[in-house]
């Protein structure tokens, strides 16, 4: 695992369709889910998603990233693109991502960079 002193800086991808991933996915990246049937950001039915967006994102572990989808978090988009996953935002609001060989990311992302707990 990335340690918890240390921080990873994403990158905001174009928004793509649920299912669809970007080619060339680097730790940290994240990008909004769009409904294929209208084109707008695909609206979350959790009530502890107090904005309503869904986001694939890109945990950074040890051996590289394991995406993963956020669809009961908060998520604030920011004016300059990034996206803050805060605690205390809704519910909890951390992310808990599993990859590889059973490999745990846990923490949170503040204006772009994640951060482990």
């Amino acid at each position: 695992m990335v340690g918890g002193d240390v921080s990873v800086a994403g990158r905001h991808l174009p928004d793509l369709p649920m299912n669809e991933i970007h080619a060339d996915l680097k730790p940290g990246d994240y990008w909004k889910i769009i409904d294929v049937s209208n084109g707008k950001p695909r609206l979350s039915q959790f009530p502890s998603n107090l904005t309503g967006t869904c986001w694939y994102v890109v945990a950074p572990m040890s051996y590289g990233f394991a995406v993963g989808r956020l669809e009961k978090h908060t998520v604030r988009e920011h004016e300059d693109g990034t996206i803050s996953v805060r605690p205390g935002d809704g519910s909890s609001n951390s992310i808990l991502i599993t990859g590889h060989h059973e490999e745990k990311w846990h923490g949170y992302i503040e204006h772009g960079v994640w951060r482990e707990c």
